[in-house]
């Protein structure tokens, strides 16, 4: 039984039947201004600024505050995202297809 994320790293395939990994395009964030640093410091939108009252983008970001929303000097909360930030950038180069 293969695991759902050797599955994704080979290029999904059962998504893409026959079209090879070439085909998939591998990325992290998609959102404009949602950078991999907010992926790891923002478990939700704060798009206040722009003047919409946060109604604007999705809901929905997958993102994980490793334990403080938003910038932080606490040490413990540092080191979890840095790990983060390395394990999504490693996934990435590592997964079959276009990064």
């Amino acid at each position: 039984m293969t695991s759902a994320l050797a599955t994704r790293l080979c290029g999904s395939d059962d998504l893409y039947k026959g079209r090879g990994p070439i085909h998939s395009v591998n990325y992290i964030c998609c959102h404009d201004g949602f950078t991999l640093n907010d992926l790891v410091s923002y478990n939700n939108k704060h798009n206040e600024a722009n003047g919409e009252g946060n109604r604007d983008g999705n809901d929905a970001s997958w993102s994980w505050n490793c334990g403080a929303e938003g910038p932080t000097d606490e040490p413990a909360v540092l080191r979890i995202r840095s790990r983060q930030v390395r394990n999504l950038i490693t996934t990435l180069m590592v997964s079959q297809g276009v990064p």
